[in-house]
């Protein structure tokens, strides 16, 4: 009897650890589907904070800091308690995961941005983990874990049809976000769940109580998913789809699981979704037209520009990169086109990061695991409890193969909610790949302490980056209330000294109190300013220095060398040399401000304004050089030039005005009301100006 007892007793505790497995999957989407990139503070308050996660994304920290809490426990519970016998991942693959692991952490000599490689490479560490800890699912427990993620993809989808039908009356193409940082994360996260879940409906097994129940909640989950993946307007979602559909159709040929029923159940999903396409999907259908594909042609050659840039970079860093995470930070120096945040290609942008040997030792671990899956397939256990696991299998490799396509046009992997997701679906297909016979006597405890030992690793880094979020954020809250709270920001610095943001936020906080009067704090501002460019090399932090020194100390000559320093990290810094041809200007070196202002034409007339990310928006600093070249021209005593040129930075400014005032993609963008006072005294200053010259 006391055997029998503690034998049930353990079969709870697995069971513990699987549903906390679950929970990271229906929680994912939900919670880290954001980049961290600032935005609206929310209310330092556990109910704040519970509201930003599932809304905002600005608590992506505190939601990746729960989920390795989550993965931890589940890891040590199992581990102590029981632990699967034998292991799914092979002995060739761990060992390059491994690699990949030591060479992603080993790029943090390199970084230009130490601290963030170590955050970037503590995602990576709980993504691999979770990898191998869904890998050690057996039976029902691995069906549990599929089912969760198939609750996290048609929750994900649910959030993104109720955003389009409170947003298609006012614009008819709206493109979904979801809980995603944009719409084509949202598609490639649902190329993950989407066939998953229609593998749940193929494989539900008749002797389940109410499967004729689970068999259509699962068709109506995957064809929602499907609905929203369309509408996100995705062309290349829905084109990785199609594939990861074509590619489970073929791996249950190949492992012979058809049967007439679930022919029948797979044609006539692929009906519903065309129709729904054909019906519902406006932002998808509007992009495949000849004429919507004419006008944004932009989209395919800013990508193909951005690949050509990420290149160069890769060339100029092909060993460690530039560090993990940090490809915004560095790839300006390196642009031929426009600012973007990533690679739009995660094996190009992995490459540029942490070097082209962390790169091959990725595609050698998962080339690994997909040869062992393939000599598996035809010995791996045709059952999962009382589930037939073949469908399932298949599912899981289209879904696979989604997710390796889509990272061929998309940086998928830099959203956590996609890599996890991505990893803890190559985990289960290694889970149901599992053949009996592979079981081992011993249990794998070894293999448990050293993952858990890897979590460990990463759990003190992200401890530390949701500390300084959290204080950061009631500092930000309370700069919103315009209440200054420099303890806020110094605390945040407590826990984070080496994050470059808070040293920003608190240099901008004196810089604004030097300019309100308080020129006590002008120096401290200054060497704030200066400290975060060291820690964290951005151009907008010279940019402001730069500033700081003309505006506040008065020292025209420091502010031309940060001006100069800003444009070394990014040479297409157009408000930056529009800055420092005002401020050349005034130090009376015509010349030289002549040269910058002209450079910015070149610019104009190059393919980095004639291919940008959203060419709907004019570029309004290209009518700061009209107005810097007029007054030149004015001041060698030539009118008609100069009235030429006010005239022309006068239509970029009218057409800025037309699109703000008509375009809602504008409109989302605000401006400053400082940036927006620039504008308004430039427009004034031209009209002015040719006023003057009739």
């Amino acid at each position: 009897m006391k055997k029998r007892s503690r034998k049930k007793e353990t079969q709870k505790e697995v069971a513990l650890s699987t549903w906390l497995l679950g929970a990271i999957l229906v929680l994912a989407p939900l919670i880290t589907g954001r980049l961290e990139v600032g935005g609206e503070p929310v209310e330092p308050s556990l109910r704040g904070v519970l509201l930003a996660l599932f809304t905002t994304g600005t608590m992506l920290s505190v939601a990746v800091w729960c989920i390795l809490l989550l993965a931890l426990v589940a890891l040590v519970w199992e581990g102590v308690r029981q632990p699967a016998l034998g292991d799914s991942v092979p002995r060739e693959a761990r060992v390059l995961a491994v690699l990949l692991l030591v060479w992603l952490l080993v790029s943090v000599f390199a970084s230009v941005y130490r601290w963030g490689t170590l955050v970037a490479w503590s995602y990576w560490v709980v993504a691999i983990a979770l990898a191998w800890l869904f890998s050690q699912r057996r039976g029902e427990a691995t069906v549990t874990v599929v089912h969760a993620l198939a609750i996290g993809g048609t929750l994900a989808a649910a959030v993104a049809v109720r955003e389009y039908a409170q947003n298609v009356r006012a614009v008819a193409n709206w493109r979904v976000f979801g809980t995603f940082f944009n719409p084509d994360f949202l598609a490639g996260y649902l190329c993950l769940t989407m066939p998953v879940t229609l593998a749940i409906a193929l494989s539900t097994p008749p002797s389940l109580p109410n499967a004729k129940s689970i068999r259509w909640l699962a068709g109506f989950g995957a064809w929602l998913q499907t609905g929203a993946l369309l509408l996100t307007g995705s062309r290349f979602g829905a084109i990785c789809a199609v594939l990861s559909l074509v590619v489970m159709a073929g791996w249950m040929a190949f492992n012979r699981s058809w049967s007439r029923q679930r022919a029948v159940t797979f044609a006539l999903f692929c009906l519903i979704a065309v129709l729904t396409a054909v019906l519902a999907a406006r932002p998808l259908t509007q992009r495949v037209t000849a004429q919507a594909a004419q006008a944004e042609s932009h989209s395919g050659g800013f990508r193909i520009w951005t690949w050509k840039g990420t290149l160069r970079m890769a060339k100029a860093n092909p060993i460690l990169g530039t560090g993990l995470g940090t490809y915004e930070i560095a790839y300006p120096r390196y642009a031929i086109v426009g600012f973007t945040r990533l690679a739009h290609n995660s094996y190009l942008q992995i490459s540029t990061e942490a070097g082209v040997p962390a790169l091959l030792f990725l595609l050698g671990t998962l080339g690994t695991l997909a040869w062992a899956v393939l000599r598996r397939e035809r010995n791996a256990s045709h059952q999962a409890g009382e589930w037939d696991a073949r469908p399932l299998r298949a599912g899981l490799a289209g879904a696979i193969a989604a997710g390796l396509a889509r990272n061929l046009v998309d940086s998928d992997w830099s959203i956590v909610a996609c890599l996890l997701t991505f990893w803890a679906v190559v985990g289960l297909m290694l889970a149901m790949s599992f053949a009996p016979e592979e079981e081992r006597k011993t249990p794998t405890k070894r293999l448990y302490f050293a993952h858990a030992l890897l979590l460990l690793l990463a759990l003190p880094v992200l401890t530390l980056r949701m500390a300084g979020a959290l204080s950061a954020n009631r500092a930000n809250w309370d700069m919103a209330q315009g209440i200054p709270d420099e303890e806020g920001f110094q605390r945040a610095l407590r826990w984070e000294p080496w994050n470059g943001d808070h040293l920003l936020s608190l240099g901008m906080l004196y810089y604004g109190m030097a300019r309100a009067g308080d020129t006590s704090r002008a120096e401290d501002a200054a060497r704030l300013l200066r400290r975060s460019a060291q820690v964290l090399p951005m151009s907008k932090t010279w940019y402001h220095l730069g500033n700081l020194y003309r505006d506040v100390l008065g020292d025209p000559a420091k502010a031309i060398e940060a001006y100069r320093r800003a444009l070394e990290l990014d040479p297409h810094a157009l408000r930056v040399m529009a800055e420092l041809g005002r401020t050349l200007e005034q130090a009376g070196d015509l010349q030289q401000a002549e040269a910058v202002y002209r450079r910015m034409l070149d610019i104009e007339a190059s393919v980095f304004n004639q291919i940008r990310a959203i060419p709907e928006i004019p570029e309004v600093d290209y009518a700061f050089a009209y107005a810097g070249l007029a007054r030149l021209a004015r001041a060698r005593n030539q009118p008609e030039e100069a009235r030429k040129l006010c005239a022309r930075a006068l239509q970029i400014l009218d057409t800025d005005r037309s699109v703000r005032e008509n375009n809602p993609m504008a409109q989302a963008l605000s401006r400053p009301p400082e940036r927006e006072r620039a504008l308004e005294a430039l427009r004034e200053e031209c009209a002015r100006a040719l006023k003057e010259q009739r």
